[in-house]
């Protein structure tokens, strides 16, 4: 790659303790390129909730701030504060005004040329993209994002539809997702996730267990991420029955009302970590387990953290969906709940060195490093075609 691009990334709320894909390939992509990551509004309405109000507060606080914030790596962030309610015809109308005039300001002070690629992993934006007038639009399609809590189905369909239709090139990480979107549109090319071998990979070496968990005794059932409605409480809840003995060790922000639950004693939420901090805590693990609820966002999705568990060397037990299916030769994969816990358990009890260097060896070569180079590959031979087409 000779020539730096000057590229918008429209994105979720940037946070380095909450990694997705997006977040790999957008710090991948600054370290080349010119980069404005833009901060989108949410895709749903917010509710009355603590969690949703602090949320509020603080891209009020970011999106006022008199100066423009700039992550450690040295890329731009742009954080959009825009009214809720879109479906009311004058707040769209505001909103939209608001989008283009704080991109296209933002922009033009980082020296960015007239004609951008606008890369976009959330549909938010799509009814002001054409208005930047971008070079080229890339679609980072990373979920079946109209499954999602609490979205307003119909309005995500839509805004998926349009973006889908101007996108230049549109990728997928699930073939789920490849399959379904190729029928409707050109250019769509199966990307699945990367991994961050180097660093997950620390878990299976000597090092540091943090101090909060040296009082936990026994074998430990091990899960991070976010825990969001997705993630099957009931299931966590009758592992930690069945295994008495284990302690069920969840870190992640907590979206849901835990307290519709009978959670056990042997079950703990400690809240987000630090994304730096988890190879440290996933060396505690005897057993990492993925507990979705099987539903259309599940069924679509390829589970970041299933690549991540692997680097780590340590047993995975899941549930069943279509991208995990593919690693049942390294992946332990249940189909209820009773053979769900016999599988933690099989696994924290006949665990043994060469399986666990079988598990990081089916993900050596999936780096991210690896993922986004044949990604900028398929963009750049995207922009030379168009080029040429304009000479």
């Amino acid at each position: 790659m000779n020539n730096k691009w000057d590229v918008i990334y429209i994105g979720n709320e940037y946070s380095t303790d909450n990694r997705t894909s997006s977040h790999h390939i957008a710090k991948r992509l600054a370290a080349q390129h010119n980069l404005l990551y833009v901060e989108a509004a949410g895709l749903r309405m917010p509710r009355f909730s603590i969690s949703d109000l602090k949320k509020i507060f603080s891209r009020l606080q970011k999106a006022f701030k008199p100066k423009p914030a700039k992550q450690a790596n040295d890329f731009n962030l742009l954080t959009l504060f825009l009214l809720p309610f879109p479906s009311t015809w004058w707040i769209s109308r505001f909103n939209k005004k608001r989008a283009i005039a704080k991109i296209t300001a933002r922009s033009e002070q980082l020296g960015f040329g007239s004609r951008p690629i606008v890369w976009c992993t959330v549909p938010t934006l799509a009814e002001v993209i054409e208005q930047l007038y971008p070079q080229a639009i890339i679609y980072y399609c990373v979920d079946d994002f109209s499954s999602l809590p609490g979205v307003n189905q119909n309005r995500i369909v839509g805004l998926d539809h349009q973006l889908s239709q101007q996108a230049d090139l549109i990728f997928t990480p699930s073939m789920p997702l490849f399959e379904r979107k190729r029928k409707q549109y050109q250019h769509v090319l199966l990307s699945p996730h990367g991994v961050d071998v180097a660093h997950f990979s620390q878990a299976n070496q000597p090092g540091p267990i943090p101090d909060e968990l040296a009082n936990i005794s026994g074998p430990v059932i091990g899960f991070f991420g976010l825990i969001e409605y997705w993630i099957d409480i009931e299931l966590i809840c009758f592992v930690a029955r069945k295994l008495p003995q284990a302690t069920c060790l969840l870190i992640g922000r907590v979206t849901v009302d835990l307290k519709q639950f009978d959670i056990p004693d042997n079950v703990l939420f400690i809240g987000q970590r630090a994304y730096e901090q988890l190879p440290d805590f996933a060396r505690r693990f005897d057993v990492a387990i993925i507990p979705y609820v099987l539903n259309d966002q599940v069924f679509n999705s390829n589970p970041l953290k299933l690549r991540e568990y692997l680097a780590t060397g340590k047993p995975v037990v899941s549930v069943s969906c279509p991208e995990i299916d593919k690693y049942h030769e390294v992946v332990n994969i249940a189909q209820d709940y009773e053979e769900f816990a016999k599988l933690v358990e099989l696994a924290i009890t006949n665990d043994n060195p060469q399986a666990s260097v079988q598990r990081q060896k089916v993900v050596e070569k999936d780096t991210w490093e690896s993922r986004y180079s044949k990604v900028c590959q398929h963009v750049e031979a995207i922009l030379k075609n168009k080029n040429s087409m304009e000479q």
